[in-house]
């Protein structure tokens, strides 16, 4: 059974699944390119329920090159798990999720 403040996090991660992609949409659309930490936020935000490799990189739109790069360092340090070749979100990488996401409302309200 799922408590309040798991099906919070689970709605808050998936709203904010939404407006990334939104953002990587209006992006491309300007010829903007994601930084680092926005494709790591995707990542972790996409792995939320377990997946393979190929539904990442297709999912992050990354070629398998930057996709072993990434998956190496997040799981080196710990933000994702691995079980039987699936990939999830660790309780430390939805901890860099809201700090991420407190940092984009930070920068928001600088911009404005």
């Amino acid at each position: 059974m799922t408590n309040n403040k798991d099906r919070t996090r689970l709605n808050s991660h998936a709203l904010q699944f939404v407006l990334l992609k939104h953002e990587r949409e209006r992006n491309s659309a300007r010829g903007a390119r994601r930084g680092k930490l926005d494709i790591i936020a995707e990542i972790l935000l996409f792995c939320e329920h377990q997946k393979t490799k190929t539904s990442i990189m297709y999912n992050a739109n990354l070629n398998y090159s930057q996709l072993k790069s990434h998956m190496n360092t997040l799981t080196s340090q710990g933000l994702l798990a691995k079980k039987v070749n699936k990939y999830t979100t660790t309780q430390k990488g939805y901890r860099f999720l809201e700090l991420f996401g407190q940092l984009n409302d930070l920068l928001d309200e600088i911009k404005s």
